[in-house]
């Protein structure tokens, strides 16, 4: 009996045992979180850190911009900001600081960058605070999907030249990391970190660049002006134009101008001054234009030199073109007076052309007629062009164009993007019979295009440049460095699209870029990398020699520009895609040089959209002599010069892949197709 009473007593115990067990269990089920969830303790640390953190810094994406309302993404807090880019390159990017208190007197500073095998001083980097301008109107006539931002709002821009700044909690503010990597800087990645110190704590977050084995020449290949404003520099840091005082303010402004890739500038005719005597004779004086010219020659790299336009259309845009007038100085009496221009320009610009060619600028100097000929004036506009030709026949023209016909009357042309895309058979018509194409934007255009309007993804601007190497487009033109009106950092001009008027700001010692300024130089750069590997085809071509000197392959920088622009409006609108084109364009660099050598060339090329149909692509390549090829696994008949061609179907990745191999030696290329099958 006592016995079977102890059996019972164990059998309920171990069931109250697992009972308690199996409950246990169910509650811990009950409180696993679901795919996307985070679990209460998890929650509790992101609160508590929350709270025991002053602020968070996390890094933006390449051309993203960080709001103050933006809060940070789960998957980028604690990760550091990447930066890639070439040797005599410079790259940026944003970060955020995300205010959990208010942030008393935040300062930004950088560390050095140390490498396996190398240095980048901070004196290379830049990290600053960006500020904000805001609009209350949207650019017209623009879809809402191709607007960043909706108005009202806050849009950021400027790149401030605070040292430190108050952060309001709740509020994220965007800094600016910039990084110049010098020529000679060994390859690799580098690391270092950014400090932020604010009154409520410190803390830092990781900068890693990484530096690929290339080097961007000095002087660039597209040529780049932004008009600018010397009147508004002088009167916005209070000297007087031409002032001592004023030249060194100029010299900052011109420097920051050849950093973010310009080299053309513009320069008044009305910087010479003209004389008459009792005689009716006249008289010149270059001082002052040649002061002009020499700093931007030394300071500003300049490869070409504007001058300012001598004709306009009376009564406004569209009107009859008429010859400006022209401030000449009696001699005899000292005044001044104004004489029309017709009777100045004939001995102005006569003698302009030979005091060019003695100081050696001819080939460099181009002169503006009247901006922006239309249908209505052109004629006008023609007949004062055929004077100027007249008088100085070796001084190039130049003039921002809104028509077409313009052949013998102007040598470089600058239609608007939107006028060059309407008229695309003219303008190509004009660069067969050897005039120089150009594009501008101004207000226009809008819509689907690209610009560097402030309400525009940074994208649109870092992308007007690769629609100059696609279109084989020589120059770009913008007439607003520093257009502003009112306050620079006000609300933009009412009556033009917002950021039109200007894209940089003054600071509190000399000139301040913008993200847009920045994002228009990373296309400037991008343009170097494609020409780069354009001419390292050419090395291998050479080097190869014949048949390869006589087949186009240089047409492979032309294919990966088409990823990101296969037309001027069907640009991609990702980021991620551009960069990821750029990293391809580096690598395709490096591969280049490797061995064993080899060039492949596809008809048609891989930036054309084929139907399928069935498809058959044409391959044509030559390599080292010796060299084994297949295409597609198929294995190609190589000749005694190392010529190959034959014939393909696309695979199921709508791919041609060729391997060419010698000895132990292996190269795989690869040609991706965008095939329409509907």
């Amino acid at each position: 009996m006592k016995s079977r009473i102890i059996t019972i007593s164990i059998s309920l115990f171990l069931a109250v045992l697992v009972f308690i067990v199996l409950l246990k269990g169910y509650y811990r089920l009950s409180k696993t979180p679901q795919s996307g969830e985070i679990s209460r303790p998890e929650v509790s640390k992101m609160e508590n850190k929350k709270e025991s953190t002053p602020f968070i810094l996390w890094p933006a994406h390449p051309l993203e911009r960080i709001y103050r309302d933006d809060k940070p993404p789960s998957d980028r807090i604690g990760k550091p900001i990447v930066i890639s880019c070439a040797r005599n390159e410079y790259e940026g990017c944003l970060f955020g600081i995300t205010a959990n208190v208010d942030l008393h007197d935040v300062t930004l500073t950088a560390t050095d960058l140390h490498s396996s095998n190398g240095i980048i001083s901070k004196e290379n980097i830049q990290v600053r605070f960006v500020g904000f301008i805001h609009i209350r109107k949207n650019t017209p006539n623009t879809p809402v999907n191709e607007l960043e931002k909706l108005v009202p709002c806050d849009i950021p821009d400027p790149i401030l030249d605070v040292d430190s700044m108050n952060i309001p909690a709740g509020e994220t503010q965007p800094c600016w990391v910039l990084v110049y990597v010098p020529k000679g800087t060994p390859p690799g990645e580098y690391k270092g970190r950014v400090i932020v110190k604010a009154k409520e704590g410190n803390s830092t977050i990781d900068l890693i660049v990484k530096v690929y084995p290339i080097a961007l020449p000095d002087r660039k290949h597209l040529l780049i002006t932004n008009w600018f404003d010397v009147e508004r520099i002088a009167k916005a840091y209070n000297v007087k134009l031409w002032s001592e005082e004023f030249w060194k303010i100029l010299e900052k402004w011109i420097k920051l101008m050849a950093d973010h890739g310009q080299n053309v500038y513009k320069i008044s005719i009305y910087t010479i001054g003209a004389y008459i005597d009792e005689n009716g004779s006249f008289s010149f004086d270059f001082s002052l234009f040649d002061r002009f010219v020499e700093l931007v020659l030394n300071v500003g790299r300049a490869e070409r030199i504007e001058i300012s336009h001598i004709a306009e259309p009376k009564g406004g845009w569209g009107h009859e073109f008429q010859f400006k007038e022209f401030p000449v100085v009696n001699k005899t009496t000292g005044k001044t007076i104004m004489l029309p221009g017709e009777k100045v320009f004939p001995y102005l610009l006569s003698a302009l052309e030979k005091h060019l060619d003695e100081k050696g600028w001819l080939n460099i100097t181009m002169i503006h007629i009247g901006d922006e000929p239309c249908e209505s004036n052109v004629d006008s506009w023609k007949r004062i062009s055929s004077l100027v030709h007249q008088w100085a026949p070796k001084l190039k023209r130049i003039d921002a164009v809104e028509t077409i016909g313009l052949e013998g009357y102007l040598e470089v042309w600058v239609p608007t993007l939107h006028h060059f895309d309407n008229w695309y058979e003219e303008y190509v018509k004009a660069m067969k019979e050897g005039y120089e194409i150009w594009f501008y934007t101004c207000c226009f255009p809008n819509g689907l295009y690209p610009n560097r309007f402030l309400d525009y993804p940074l994208i649109k601007a870092r992308i007007l440049h690769w629609i100059n190497y696609a279109y084989g487009l020589k120059g770009y033109l913008h007439w607003g460095l520093n257009a502003w009106h009112g306050d620079p950092f006000g609300e933009p001009y009412e009556k033009l699209p917002p950021g039109d008027t200007h894209i940089t700001y003054p600071g509190k010692k000399g000139p301040l870029s913008s993200l847009r300024f920045e994002a228009m130089r990373d296309g400037i750069e991008d343009y170097e990398y494609l020409k780069l590997l354009e001419e390292e085809i050419k090395k291998v071509k050479e080097e190869l020699g014949d048949p390869a000197l006589k087949l186009p392959f240089e047409i492979r920088a032309m294919e990966l520009c088409k990823r990101v622009v296969p037309s001027i409006v069907d640009y991609i609108r990702d980021p991620e895609e551009l960069m990821n084109t750029r990293e391809l364009i580096v690598k395709e660099i490096i591969s280049l040089r490797e061995r064993p050598l080899a060039l492949v060339l596809t008809i048609p090329p891989e930036y054309k959209v084929v139907p399928n149909g069935p498809i058959v692509i044409l391959v044509k390549g030559v390599c080292e002599k010796g060299c084994k090829v297949t295409v597609n696994g198929k294995a190609v008949h190589v000749d005694e010069n190392g010529y190959f061609s034959t014939w393909t179907y696309p695979d199921q990745q709508n791919r041609v892949v060729v391997v060419i191999s010698k000895d132990s030696l292996k190269k795989v290329i690869v040609r991706t197709f965008n095939v329409r099958r509907k």
